[in-house]
């Protein structure tokens, strides 16, 4: 029997790009797809759009509106409410390609539980960029493509969900904390996320909290998370400080 595969977006007064998401999960070439939608209580029309999409799909979409702690918050109760096998999780900026659901599924049958995940597609506003995927060998260096990315429940269930004491690196602690318990991670060469870059990992303190998760987890000594966390802050107040230099 086929594996049911939840996927979840979080959102946030999403209106813009959320219908796209929504399109590209349930236009999956795969069938057995459930759908969770966590909404943080949003005050333009994504409710709306999303409840469109719920009385049109009602067998695979569900969905919650309500305030959140943050992202990561959101992203919890979306696992908890999960029925999948395997899970993935598409933010309302992004969008699946049209097969990346049944390319996952069928690696996983053939390989079974392990962290699958792809190549992204990553866009500078609407114009292509470039294409990227990094190797979980990579991870002590940074964070393989999280939109890419579709982990078994049960792995979910054993290691944790995401920790809720950061505001922007709690995927990439995740995907580490995975590494560390000897998951395997399955690379597809396929393209199965699209990515608009330019949202929260990129603020300074995104830049900041990566710093001190990498120090936490022993991939820097005290003594360089110091100096590169005061070499950045530096870099970003003297930066701000000549910005407003008329």
């Amino acid at each position: 029997m086929p594996p049911l595969v939840s996927v979840i977006t979080v959102c946030y007064n999403s209106q813009k790009h959320i219908e796209q998401t929504i399109q590209s999960v349930v236009n999956q070439t795969y069938a057995p797809i459930e759908y969770i939608l966590i909404d943080g209580k949003s005050t333009d029309r994504t409710v709306t759009i999303i409840e469109q999409y719920a009385r049109q799909f009602p067998d695979r979409i569900k969905y919650l509106s309500e305030p959140d702690s943050g992202i990561y918050n959101a992203m919890n109760k979306g696992i908890r409410l999960a029925t999948g096998e395997l899970i993935g999780i598409i933010n309302s900026d992004d969008w699946y390609e049209t097969d990346a659901v049944e390319r996952v599924v069928q690696a996983y049958q053939q390989f079974g539980p392990a962290v699958y995940h792809g190549i992204q597609r990553t866009f500078l506003g609407e114009q292509e960029a470039f294409l990227i995927q990094t190797h979980a060998s990579q991870l002590p260096k940074g964070n393989i493509e999280h939109p890419t990315c579709f982990v078994p429940a049960a792995f979910y269930q054993t290691d944790g969900l995401f920790s809720e004491q950061y505001r922007y690196v709690s995927d990439y602690e995740l995907m580490l904390r995975l590494a560390a318990n000897q998951r395997p991670f399955i690379p597809l060469n396929a393209v199965l996320s699209n990515f608009r870059q330019g949202g929260a990992s990129h603020r300074a303190e995104a830049v900041w909290e990566n710093l001190h998760l990498w120090h936490e987890k022993g991939l820097l000594s005290r003594r360089q998370y110091l100096t590169w966390l005061y070499k950045d802050k530096l870099k970003v107040f003297t930066k701000r400080l000549t910005s407003r230099t008329p």
